[in-house]
């Protein structure tokens, strides 16, 4: 795994949510945008994964997980300031759970060196 493609990814990942979240806030209580902006975390985490490149079942659970370490932190550190409740939206959640699932529809095969036929 790429650790600089890991955490790079998972700090674009968060100032992109932040940025969307933030765009968005009057509508965030209702229902309908907080099951967009966890979609939305998935599809950029998705898209993501495809430039991380992961070639592995492990590979890309390690980019999901480190992914959401990232934005788990980033949140603590920002994100708690504006809302103590933060970690009690079960949206919040959902996101993060898409952002560990996503690496996992992005594998890519490596090419296997060809086999010589007897």
């Amino acid at each position: 795994m790429n650790w600089k493609k890991a955490i790079g990814f998972g700090v674009l990942l968060w100032l992109i949510m932040f940025a969307f979240v933030s765009a968005f806030l009057s509508f965030y209580a209702l229902l309908w945008m907080k099951i967009v902006t966890a979609v939305v975390a998935g599809i950029i985490s998705l898209v993501l994964a495809g430039y991380a490149k992961p070639t592995s079942v492990g590979q890309a659970l390690g980019y999901g997980l480190c992914w959401v370490i990232v934005g788990v932190i980033l949140d603590f550190l920002v994100t708690m300031r504006f809302n103590a409740l933060f970690y009690t939206d079960m949206f919040l959640w959902l996101g993060y759970l898409l952002a560990f699932l996503a690496p996992l529809f992005r594998i890519r095969k490596t090419a296997s060196p060809a086999q010589p036929s007897m």
